[in-house]
């Protein structure tokens, strides 16, 4: 990997970390463009991640503040992380599975069928007042949401896509549903970026060398971007422009599943 790589794979982190059209598909598609083995270095994306991850704090650094003067709302996030613990360990065999190459394009499908439905799920103007329901409602709300959340551990399926929807079908305003899913991906980033450094110490360990100036510029390229992006994707779902990003993954999931299976050789 080069620095014009790791610039252009830092700019589609930010992009993709925050628009709900996965991230985890498009870094794989771009190492795939740039002939780069997306298995061989796990810890630039990473770091790419975190860049995105500071970008998502520092624009909800009020929100956050509200979360640790609010033990309830801080119990909710809690609780929405916790199906990610099964799925992350005992169901490993079922995620490697279903993360292989072959099914990129089907899972991109998916997170656009998704983002229609939540297109037009934003539409209706019913929504409930999430501060006036009981604590009881918002434990199962949290659960749900949590549960939409595992699958984005599968490449090609939108973390936020599928968090944000999940909220809106549970009556959530699209402003609430989006915070949540944002200040969610804090303590999931994190976590899940600890446990894959911990594993990469532990097989090959970390060897810096020439890579820590891709990381550098991997890192500042994402953190940039993801400062604009997390504004964009709020704008949009002011706007109500939730389809545009439907019909994306359709097509490129569409495009992605026939040339992988039809014409990609390993």
């Amino acid at each position: 990997m080069d620095l014009v790589q790791a610039l252009i794979l830092g700019f589609i982190q930010g992009v993709t970390e925050f628009f709900p059209i996965s991230s985890s598909a498009h870094l794989k598609l771009a190492k795939l463009f740039f002939g780069i083995d997306a298995e061989k270095d796990i810890f630039f994306d990473l770091i790419c991640h975190l860049g995105t991850l500071f970008a998502c704090i520092l624009y909800l650094r009020k929100e956050i503040q509200k979360v640790f003067r609010d033990r309830k709302r801080f119990f909710l996030i809690f609780l929405a992380i916790i199906p990610l613990v099964p799925f992350y360990f005992f169901l490993k065999p079922v995620r490697v599975y279903f993360s292989q190459i072959q099914f990129l394009g089907f899972f991109l499908i998916f997170t656009g069928l998704l983002l229609f439905l939540l297109s037009k799920r934003s539409h209706q103007e019913a929504f409930v007042n999430i501060s006036s329901q009981p604590f009881r409602r918002k434990i199962n709300d949290v659960l749900f949401i949590g549960c939409m959340q595992t699958l984005a551990l599968i490449p090609g399926i939108s973390r936020a896509g599928s968090t944000i929807t999940a909220a809106c079908f549970r009556g959530w305003h699209w402003r609430e549903a989006v915070c949540f899913s944002f200040l969610l991906a804090i303590p999931t980033i994190l976590g899940g970026s600890l446990l894959e450094v911990m594993k990469a110490v532990s097989s090959t360990g970390l060897v810096f060398g020439e890579a820590a100036k891709c990381y550098l510029v991997g890192f500042v390229s994402s953190f940039a971007v993801g400062l604009i992006s997390v504004r964009l994707l709020f704008w949009s779902f002011e706007k109500k422009k939730i389809r545009p990003f439907a019909w994306y993954c359709l097509i490129l999931g569409l495009l992605t599943a026939i040339y992988l299976n039809f014409f990609y050789v390993q």
